[in-house]
């Protein structure tokens, strides 16, 4: 058997969200398999460095900078002038700060005595950086589409951002949404393997699908699920106007948005529309898995997601999804297999909302569907099996 592997997996924040809990399970099922010794390196303290502190995961707390930020102007030119300056300021000051930092990212990398440097996202600036002072490979796992996606500003502009990615010894795109959006970056760049993420291991699948028939019971409306960070670029008011098209059409459901983020204009829409009593806004939930066995069905409105890990998690407890026609949804949903598309906005979501409400049967179906395909293409064995692959094609000098 050979020696487990030394990586140094480097993330751009602390919280358990999506990018950090793929994070985590693949290092903990290649540790666990005596592949890979993970050390982790991050910004600041949060719950990843609680949950890698309870598993005995190597880590260190260095505070760089995201090299992505959000950029938002309002006012007369003059005020938005000044305010882009501003904003050019405190990403120059982001640039030197992970210049002045970098001698104490390298010295941590050489106390590990690492083999492999692994980026796990677009958004971990530092990484070329310390690839150059390091000498070590570089593994860049680009998990968003940074501009469509998130509506970030590059601090380094497109071709600052493209000519660091092709310093990569290889990308990682969680869809094929996301390699076609590395590509409009890097131009042609053969060193890119598509993985989709692993979500849930195959024994979680399994005890997720028992009991997942009981939401056909319910004699309640029919129940949708919006879930994950409010954002105007994750369709929630388009959610909304959709829900007031169903009450003015005499359709009974309602509709659960779960999620922090910024509500304020959420919750005025739906004051507006007057559908305070078919919406209930849930706030950020730890756990939503008790909200995936009361729905009856997943809205994924996002534009442009990149591949969409609640969409998974969804479908892995047998809801059918409604997805907009954009970005990676496109990978997971399969018209009329296991959910619906839209092309459009609130009225086209409307009208797939209406259709699933009236014929819990097909919903029923597709969702049984969707829960079988899950399983099968979305485990965190496949996908750590698969990214061990491209470690050791990486460490043998070999195509992975």
């Amino acid at each position: 058997m050979s020696a487990p592997i030394r990586i140094v997996h480097l993330s751009h924040y602390p919280e358990l969200y999506g990018a950090n809990r793929s994070l985590l399970d693949l290092l903990l099922e290649l540790r666990d398999r005596g592949a890979v010794l993970p050390h982790v390196l991050l910004p600041r303290d949060g719950d990843l460095v609680s949950a890698l502190q309870r598993e005995g995961v190597p880590h260190a707390v260095i505070p760089f900078q995201p090299w992505m930020s959000e950029r938002h102007r309002s006012g007369r030119f003059y005020h938005r002038w000044k305010q882009h300056w501003q904003q050019e300021r405190k990403a120059r000051e982001r640039a030197a700060s992970n210049r002045s930092i970098l001698p104490e990212l390298v010295a941590q990398v050489k106390a590990w005595d690492a083999q492999l440097l692994h980026a796990n996202s677009a958004a971990v600036g530092v990484a070329h950086g310390l690839k150059a002072a390091t000498g070590l490979p570089l593994l860049w796992h680009i998990r968003e589409l940074p501009e469509r996606q998130y509506l970030l500003h590059l601090d380094a502009g497109a071709k600052g951002y493209g000519r660091a990615l092709r310093s990569a010894d290889r990308l990682i795109a969680i869809s094929n949404a996301v390699q076609e959006d590395i590509l409009r970056y890097t131009g042609p760049f053969d060193r890119i393997t598509r993985i989709y993420n692993g979500v849930l291991r195959a024994q979680r699948y399994a005890e997720l699908l028992q009991g997942s028939e009981a939401r056909w019971w319910n004699a309640g409306p029919f129940t949708f699920l919006l879930l994950g960070l409010i954002h105007p670029s994750k369709g929630q008011l388009e959610a909304v106007e959709a829900m007031a098209l169903l009450k003015a059409r005499g359709i009974s459901a309602r509709l659960l948005i779960a999620g922090d983020g910024r509500d304020a204009t959420l919750k005025q829409r739906i004051a507006e529309l007057g559908v305070a009593d078919v919406v209930e806004l849930k706030g950020f939930v730890k756990d939503p898995f008790p909200l995936f066995r009361s729905a009856h069905a997943l809205l994924m409105c996002s534009r442009n997601e990149a591949m969409g890990r609640v969409t998974v998690e969804g479908m892995a407890c047998g809801l059918p999804v409604i997805g907009h026609a954009s970005g990676g949804t496109l990978e997971l949903v399969a018209e009329g297999v296991n959910g619906l598309l839209y092309p459009g906005g609130a009225e086209a979501l409307a009208d797939r909302m209406q259709l699933l409400a009236a014929d819990p049967v097909l919903a029923r179906n597709l969702g049984e569907a969707a829960a079988r395909g899950a399983a099968e293409r979305f485990s965190v064995e496949r996908y750590a099996s698969e990214v061990l692959e491209v470690y050791r094609g990486l460490l043998s000098g070999g195509r992975p």
